[in-house]
């Protein structure tokens, strides 16, 4: 049977000389395993669509072996790539890094769409962030995209964090809330006094640090990553996201580890 969908390329692994397996992020079925074969031949015509971080129309024919569903491409047509990432290493490194936490958390045969358009949405400002100044785009690092896309990403998956007050009194904002990761709630600076025993699962959120955890929440993914903040709050930012993202999803990521190594020290 033949079906066709589009999605990303968000992973390869070769098989024999000229034949790839791809996992593809499509809207239809979440991640699928899909077989390219002779796609690594000079003279394959869908080797453009396939390369990794690809968004592509895909003709595929479809199968079903011992009960499961499987994937071979017939045809394929790009529809944008994002190969610029490939320019700077740190770049790719966190596209390799978000791209492994899709293949953890979409599970095969559901629909994906919002984690598609996100992901698409964020290689998309991941790209923008290391194009040169004259291009006219925004001042935007590639830590804000990181942070961003955990947060967001936590929220998708169903671990949205309550940051609208104070769990225990409703206050919207104090000089200094904590939030605790292990809930996923604001305490106030009162309240978190009388509270005992969650000081090393809680951060010390400063008002911008607090309206950007907001904005991020709260925004669709379409407007998400139209936000500033000042390189400190930026820092802290990162640092809350990735432990609460990997607190809730209760693993560590390679791709992550290798990322920070790039970025040690900067």
């Amino acid at each position: 049977m033949l079906i066709t969908l589009k999605g990303i390329v968000i992973g390869q692994r070769n098989v024999g000389e000229n034949s790839r397996f791809l996992d593809i992020l499509t809207e239809e079925f979440g991640v699928i395993e899909v077989t390219a074969n002779a796609v690594k031949k000079i003279n394959s015509k869908n080797a453009g669509s396939t390369a990794l971080f690809t968004y592509s129309k895909f003709c595929l024919n479809k199968s079903s072996r011992s009960g499961r569903s499987a994937y071979s491409i017939n045809s394929a047509e790009p529809v944008y790539s994002f190969h610029k990432l490939s320019a700077d290493f740190t770049a790719l490194s966190l596209a390799a890094y978000f791209a492994e936490l899709l293949k953890y958390t979409s599970a095969s045969e559901q629909n994906a769409g919002n984690l598609l358009r996100f992901f698409a949405i964020s290689l998309y400002e991941l790209e923008r962030s290391v194009l040169p100044p004259a291009s006219g785009r925004t001042d935007f690092a590639v830590a804000a995209v990181k942070s961003v896309f955990e947060l967001k990403l936590a929220q998708i998956l169903g671990f949205t964090p309550d940051l609208i007050a104070c769990a225990d009194c409703f206050c919207y904002e104090h000089d200094e809330m904590y939030f605790e990761v292990s809930e996923g709630r604001l305490l106030c600076n009162d309240c978190f006094s009388d509270v005992n025993g969650v000081e090393q699962a809680c951060f010390v959120l400063k008002p911008p640090l607090l309206h950007a955890m907001r904005f991020i929440v709260f925004t669709q993914p379409e407007k998400v990553y139209k936000f500033n903040l000042n390189e400190k709050h930026l820092r802290e930012l990162g640092f809350i996201t990735e432990e609460y993202l990997l607190y809730h999803l209760g693993r560590k990521f390679k791709t992550l580890e290798y990322y920070k190594k790039l970025t040690k020290g900067n």
